[in-house]
């Protein structure tokens, strides 16, 4: 039984570690471009966060195409339907194309304007809104890469999806030194980190395409694309539906929340930044865990061995738990020494600590709504963590913060209390319906 765990174990480290390590360098290019835009001053630094945030959430939204691609995916390759696979994969990558094109055109018309009614800095508003007309022209690619990364997820591939990562960031971090300093080009401030970002996002475009083709058992074809398959695309968004309603709940809170929170004061506000950039860290596994949860649960239900799925859930669980919890203890105990990583000023220090103690607290349901949620999706399941996600954050985190910051004019400490309660409660409620099977009706009609 011993040497069953450890190489269940080994399989579920086999396939998250790639994606701690691929989200890890996605957040050091970000972090990076933020220093050398940063150096341009205020505007330039604000617009790029501006362009950058709405880009993102908005392929975030549309690209949940290959949530339900790879669910699909998953438990196709488990059961070695390798023409199924090449079908789903083709399917969602046209879908993705589609949607990503007519993003793109929407977004390059509307960019101008997009900022001039959010009540920002007209000058903030208007470098803004060209940085993300660039951005924009890359959706299609971006929506590619997204998808396609998906796929292989879904495959288990997720080295092969760290390394087409890696290469689109790297470059994204070298063309944007390049252009935003001027070195061996024209320097262009704080344009260079559009155009590096759209290029990086291109070429990742590009490669997975390349690796999706020449794969030895899926060698998608130009006909697994372009010829319409309505009983593929039914399939993949009658999971995808839910997914992208639950990416436009998500991100959508994010944005409010942080209008919300803009009434506390610079020295809160800035405490707070912090301690969202020190919790970041925790993310990595979460999601690199919920990635391995979502595959195996996929691939063992395709190869019809239901308890097996569940078994490599619960031990994902029970990996990440414990792993989370040591983070939480580790945030809790050198609270102060990581805020003044990031700022000398005694007054954000001082918030910044308890923000990231209070963080600590949040980490074991994190863990737990991570990836149980991955596992519902997994089994095709996308409906409930919508409606956890939803519940959480629109019923649970937006009012409170509303009630306490805005109404009541609490400090910024309630804001992250509130915020620990909306992930006790998504993780309660994914807890209960994984561990009631009742999962296992969305994971039947997966099969047809």
């Amino acid at each position: 039984m011993l040497a069953i765990k450890r190489y269940m174990q080994g399989q579920i480290l086999q396939l998250a570690w790639p994606v701690v390590l691929e989200m890890f360098w996605v957040m050091v290019v970000n972090l990076c471009l933020t220093v050398m835009v940063g150096s341009f001053g205020a505007v330039a630094l604000a617009a790029v966060g501006l362009a950058t945030l709405v880009q993102f959430s908005t392929a975030m939204i549309f690209a949940a195409t290959g949530t339900g691609s790879s669910a699909i995916i998953a438990r196709e390759w488990g059961a070695g339907n390798y023409g199924e696979v090449r079908a789903v994969a083709g399917q969602a990558l046209l879908i993705g194309t589609v949607l990503g094109i007519l993003v793109a055109i929407a977004g390059v018309l509307a960019a101008p304007q997009l900022f001039l009614f959010t009540g920002a800095d007209q000058a903030v508003a208007e470098l803004a809104g060209q940085l993300l007309q660039i951005n924009f022209m890359s959706i299609p690619l971006l929506m590619i890469l997204a998808i396609g990364n998906a796929v292989l997820r879904g495959m288990g591939q997720t080295r092969t999806a760290f390394c087409i990562s890696s290469v689109s960031n790297t470059i994204t971090l070298i063309v944007s030194y390049l252009l935003i300093f001027g070195v061996l080009a024209p320097e262009v401030g704080a344009y260079g980190a559009a155009w590096g970002t759209s290029l990086g996002q291109t070429v990742g475009g590009i490669l997975v395409i390349i690796v999706l083709k020449r794969h030895a058992k899926l060698g998608l074809s130009w006909e697994s694309v372009s010829k319409v398959r309505t009983d593929v695309i039914r399939r993949i968004f009658n999971i995808s539906i839910p997914a992208a309603l639950e990416q436009l709940s998500m991100q959508g809170g994010r944005i409010v929340f942080t209008l919300l929170l803009a009434q506390v004061g610079a020295a809160q506000f800035a405490a707070h930044q912090i301690a969202m950039q020190i919790e970041s860290i925790s993310f990595l596994p979460g999601f690199g865990f919920s990635v391995a949860a979502m595959t195996l649960m996929g691939q063992n239900l395709g190869k019809r061995l239901p308890h097996r799925a569940i078994r490599y859930v619960w031990l994902t669980t029970h990996m990440t738990f414990t792993g989370m919890a040591v983070m939480g203890a580790v945030f809790f105990l050198f609270a102060e020494p990581l805020t003044q990583f990031f700022i000398a000023d005694p007054a954000v220090i001082h918030w910044g600590v308890l923000c990231v103690k209070i963080a600590a607290l949040e980490q074991v349901t994190i863990a737990l709504t991570y990836v149980l949620s991955g596992a519902l999706r997994g089994a095709g399941d996308t409906k409930w963590p919508m409606v956890v996600t939803t519940t959480g954050v629109w019923l649970v985190r937006m009012p409170l913060i509303y009630l306490f910051i805005n109404v009541w004019h609490y400090d910024i400490t309630a804001a992250w209390f509130i915020t620990a309660s909306d992930f006790f409660v998504r993780s309660s409620l994914v807890w209960w319906r994984f561990a009631s099977n009742k999962w296992q009706s969305a994971a039947d009609k997966l099969t047809c």
